[in-house]
């Protein structure tokens, strides 16, 4: 059925009809090479083809396509091809139909050609079935086609025969089945091979007729048959060039060439098999074995000699090359090494049963015949004198390892049975059978894991980081192999158990702990450099006696990362270390985490654990005169702050805008009273917190320091008389010199984020500020880099996050790396950290609802932002071509802020500009029906321009409304707060910098973002001046995004890089600055 459709293939899409003389030259045996190869979905068949007349050889090639089976194209070197190649498409000579018909039939002998063909030929022929017969049973028959034909077998029957004795072979055919006695001698062995060529019926019997179109042979029959077919065209060829009396095949035999013999036997193995005349007087079933027969050797001594004999005589050759044996009723297709050592064996013997040899040569005899014979005889004797003399037993190595000064040096030692001598040696006493191809292994082995023999020894002369990879991997695979010992000067990996290792924790003075430990045999000096190469994550350390310590071992390496956490600021020289109180909770995880349980003294940090895991059951007493009633979760912060003070730490309120940080902070100055306690906050702010202690806490003496140099100096001089001082960053900063001479008890930072630059001068200022306890109070605790939450524990706990390079080293550029690292800085962090949210701690407060509002720009903001839009392109693709990008932040940033108030309101960038701006209009239509609805309204922006140009804007719609900027002095933002929340102003317009913190404006319900900002966490702070406590309304926060505008890539890239802070401190995103933007990012940026 496949080749019927590759001949229709074939005829369908070649020229040139040449089936008759292309099949006579198969016949004749002219086709003189044939190669079939398979490149991806093409058959290439190449091929060389004797002429007829003997005088020319062509060659030809063809390639068919194994989806289609067309022709691709064809080549004949003939001048019939010549002729007509270019005339006639894929044109084919008789030498091409030669060459197409011989691999068709061959075509089961190339699997996977055949295998390909016949999965897209089966594939076709089922979606016809499907498509044309909508048949399943169709389908089914098909794929079952030649299953469902009848087997046929059969049987060789091998004889000897004519003065040359030659290998003949006759067969009995049949279907599988039948008994031998049912089975037909195939008297004509050519005519069968014309019938499985073309598929003819031929009638052995009544009972039997030969049909390929309705039978199958077996694959075991198939072999037979193209095995016959090879020596017809070997007899074709031959008979062209050599005169021969006899033809391979007559009649019912078939010689088998002397060359191919040991073919035969392989491809008859799989079938029954008769040895018949010639060798026995009836016919015998033979088994055909791929293994050496089972001959006997008794070797033994006699006197002065040595006899060897062979019990049952040699194997007979079947062939000249000695590769097939007759042994018994069996054949034997034996390995060529057992062939050509037997043979030497049979030529030794030249008939007799046994041989002599003289004792002199007994070392000979014993060391090397012996060992010979048992490789060509499972079944070898010796007599009890001769086992005495010889050791023949498995083998057992051991590796012997030792320090000769610096060098490590194996000794490899073998073992047959009881006696033991070096690998590189030979045993005296007795004659011992070496197992060499396992020695070779072992000796393989060695040199590749870097040993070097000399002598006979080997040393391994490489680095430390090799040795260490040896000994600490490598090793286990000799330990498979033998046994390893180590001698006493031998240094290789020391493991430390926590049996080497002690340790205690004690109350020590003041804020500290006493830390005292110990590891055996190894010096303090030499743990310091042990804890660097730990920090450095090496893999191993060197001590100094040669040993090497695995960092990487569990206990060390549990006890290490205890030992990092506390050597800050300490000298590992010294017998007691101090600890700060303010670490106990982490070390407390360190030690559980890590089952550190021989560390005494654990119970002193978990005093301290305690007293923070219960700080929701606490209940210290609120102030008398305290004129405010805390809600359940600013009670929990009050005895948070109370806790850390009793305990001596400082600690950072990051509860989200709106929940009070304020008067929480208030009820814990007012409970600490007598004290003096220093606030410091943003200029916009310091009348915010004036008026919040008047109203929760009249019985505090504050005052503002916010007036002339001169004024200020003599309130300062005064300040015996106040329990709270109130001062801004700027006047701080002045100021400094003054408040350092004062001792405060407590001082606390409002927006805390002022002093995330840890270079700035707001940190350098506050931190040099005397307080025995400082507590940082912000909403973002982050807003561009985690460096910036080491600055503020900077102030609140110096040295608590480690200084500032090696907290960069082991967190900021790590945690990306590493989800440890993440859970080490959560753990050092989180008791000294205390974050809410109000959608967690208010239940009752009114939702906020979300939603971004793209906006069109006008006609000609469009074009004018086009413009802009496609030179700026042009500057970066340029900059990208040159690897400038880098180099160019400042630059790119600006072409950036253009491109932002472009999508605004281009009249700020552009002076002669008279259009509108298609996002103002939008904002007028949304105030004025927020307005018509009885709404408040808060507008935020970054661009104070744009803002005043709003402004006008809405004037011009006779809208009410306040302005804030930076301008507005901070005494007259409380005038305009209180004007907005109080009367009948509908607008409040409001620069994000100015205003976006630190304001109560609950009066308000709608929240417009005019322009989207890097950081969303500064948007989300501004929109708290509205969703915060008292307010009762829904809060809609409208953010509006020009559409086709860079806007629409920044809030892109805000979603895009929320990532790490929020595993940190919970939905805080990680903010973008022009230094954060990768150079993918910036290209990002001005791409469609």
């Amino acid at each position: 059925m496949l080749k019927n459709d590759l001949i229709n293939k074939f005829r369908k899409s070649t020229s040139g009809n040449k089936e008759v003389a292309g099949k006579r030259i198969i016949n004749e045996g002219l086709i003189s090479s044939f190669n079939v190869e398979k490149d991806n979905n093409e058959i290439i068949i190449n091929s060389s083809v004797i002429s007829e007349n003997y005088f020319s050889e062509y060659s030809t090639k063809l390639k068919i396509d194994i989806t289609s089976k067309d022709i691709i194209s064809t080549h004949c070197t003939c001048q019939d091809y010549a002729n007509y190649e270019l005339k006639r498409k894929n044109y084919c000579c008789k030498h091409l139909h030669a060459i197409f018909y011989n691999f068709l039939t061959n075509l089961e002998n190339y699997d996977d050609i055949y295998k390909s063909l016949e999965e897209t030929y089966y594939y076709e022929k089922s979606n016809d079935s499907i498509f044309k017969a909508n048949s399943n049973n169709s389908i089914l028959s098909l794929l079952l086609e030649e299953e469902n034909k009848e087997e046929i077998k059969m049987e060789v029957y091998i004889n000897k025969k004519g003065y040359k004795n030659y290998l003949c072979a006759e067969f009995k055919i049949g279907l599988k089945g039948l008994a031998s006695n049912k089975l037909y001698v195939i008297k004509d062995i050519n005519q069968l091979l014309i019938s499985y060529t073309n598929k003819l019926p031929i009638r052995y019997g009544k009972d039997f007729t030969f049909n390929l179109r309705t039978q199958r042979l077996g694959v075991k029959e198939d072999k037979i048959i193209k095995f016959i077919q090879k020596v017809k065209e070997i007899e074709n060829l031959s008979s062209r060039f050599i005169k021969r009396q006899d033809s391979f095949i007559d009649g019912k035999t078939i010689i088998i060439p002397e060359f191919l013999i040991r073919e035969f036997f392989e491809t008859i193995s799989q079938n029954r098999v008769y040895l018949n005349e010639g060798f026995f007087y009836r016919a015998v079933e033979a088994e055909i074995i791929f293994d050496k027969p089972n001959t006997s050797f008794y070797l033994k001594e006699l006197n002065s000699r040595y006899l060897l004999s062979i019990e049952e005589g040699f194997p007979v050759a079947l062939n000249k090359e000695k590769t097939v044996y007759i042994y018994g009723s069996s054949i034997y297709l034996p390995e060529s090494k057992y062939c050509y050592e037997i043979s030497k064996f049979i030529n030794a013997f030249n008939g007799k049963e046994q041989l002599t040899l003289d004792r002199k040569d007994e070392v000979k005899i014993l060391s090397s015949l012996l060992p010979k014979l048992y490789t060509l005889s499972q079944e070898v004797k010796i007599s009890n004198s001769i086992k005495e003399k010889i050791v023949r037993e498995d083998v057992k190595f051991s590796f012997y390892f030792d320090k000769v000064n610096s060098t490590t040096v194996l000794t490899v030692k073998v073992k047959y049975g009881t006696h033991e001598f070096n690998i590189f040696h030979d045993y005296k006493d007795k004659i011992v059978y070496r197992d060499l191809n396992n020695e070779s292994e072992i000796l393989s082995l060695l040199r590749g894991y870097g040993f070097e023999a000399s002598g006979d020894k080997f040393y391994l002369i490489l680095g430390d980081d090799y040795i260490f990879n040896f000994f600490k991997n490598d090793i286990a695979k000799l330990q498979e192999l033998g046994d390893v010992y180590y001698s006493e000067n031998f240094k290789g990996i020391r493991n430390i158990g926590t049996k080497s290792i002690s340790a205690e924790i004690s109350a020590g003075k003041y804020d500290y702990f006493d830390f005292k430990f110990n590891i055996d045999n190894i010096s303090k000096s030499e743990v310091f450099e042990i804890l660097t190469a730990f920090k450095d994550n090496l893999k191993y350390y060197k001590l100094k006696d040669g040993e090497y310590l695995d960092l990487d071992e569990i206990e060390l390496k549990s006890f290490l990362k205890l030992l990092d956490a506390i050597s800050v600021g300490n000298d590992l020289d010294k017998d007691t270390l101090l600890v700060n109180k303010n670490k106990a909770i982490y070390l407390e995880s360190i030690i559980k985490d890590n089952k550190l349980r021989y560390i005494k003294g654990k119970n002193e940090l978990s005093k301290i654990s305690k007293k923070f895991k219960e700080i929701k059951k606490l209940a210290f007493k609120e102030p008398l005169s305290l004129v405010a009633e805390l809600r359940p979760y600013q009670k929990e912060g009050y005895n948070w702050l109370k806790t850390l003070d009793y305990l001596c730490f400082g600690g950072i309120l990051g509860d989200e805008m709106g929940l009070g940080k304020t008067i929480q902070a208030i009820t814990f100055i007012l409970s600490s009273l007598p004290s003096k306690t220093l606030i410091v906050a943003p200029t916009s702010l310091i009348y915010n917190w004036g008026n919040e202690i008047k109203k929760f806490a009249p019985t505090l003496k504050y005052v503002v320091v916010n007036a002339s140099k001169e004024d200020r100096i003599k309130i300062l001089n005064e300040y015996n008389d106040f329990d709270v001082i109130i001062t801004t960053y700027n006047l701080l900063k002045r100021d400094l010199d003054l408040y350092k001479k004062i001792n405060f008890d407590y001082c606390f930072i409002d927006e805390a984020q002022n002093i995330k630059n840890s270079n700035s001068q707001n940190s350098i200022s506050v931190k040099d500020i005397n307080a025995n306890r400082k507590f940082a109070l912000t909403g973002t605790p982050i807003e561009n880099s985690l460096m910036e939450l080491w600055s503020i524990f900077d102030f609140i706990m110096p040295g608590y996050l480690f200084e500032e390079k090696d907290f960069s080293v082991r967190y900021h550029k790590k945690l990306k790396e590493s989800k440890e690292v993440l859970e080490e800085l959560n753990k050092l962090i989180s008791p000294f950290i205390l974050r809410r949210y109000k959608k967690d701690v208010i239940k009752e407060l009114p939702l906020k609802i979300e939603k971004k509002l793209v906006v069109s720009m006008s006609k000609e903001q469009e074009k004018a932002y086009g413009i802009y839009s496609d030179y700026v392109k042009k500057l970066i693709e340029k900059k990208v071509m040159e690897d400038d990008l880098k180099n160019s932040k400042i630059e790119i940033l600006s072409y950036i802020t253009k491109l932002r108030q472009l999508s605004l309101d281009p009249s700020v960038v552009l002076n002669d500009y008279s259009g509108d701006s298609g996002k103002i209009d939008a904002l007028i239509e949304i105030l004025k029906q927020g307005i018509d609805e009885g709404h408040k309204i808060l507008v935020f922006s970054q661009f104070t321009s744009v803002l005043k140009n709003i402004a006008n804007k809405i004037k011009g719609e006779e809208i009410s409304f306040n302005y804030l900027d930076g301008s507005v002095p901070s005494k007259d933002r409380i005038a305009l707060i209180d004007d907005f929340n109080n009367n009948n102003k509908s607008v409040f317009l409001i620069s994000l910098k100015a205003g976006g913190t630190g304001l109560n404006l609950t009066s308000a319900d709608i929240v417009i973002h005019f322009d989207p900002w890097w950081n969303p966490a500064v948007e989300d702070q501004a929109t708290d001046r509205a969703h915060r406590f008292g307010q009762k309304n829904v809060v809609e926060v409208i953010k509006l995004i020009s559409k086709d505008t860079i806007e629409e890539k920044i809030v892109e890239l805000q979603e895009e890089k929320r990532k790490l802070i929020a595993n940190i401190l919970d939905n805080e995103g990680e903010a973008i600055n022009i230094n954060s933007l990768t150079d993918e990012d910036i290209i990002n940026l001005f791409s469609k």
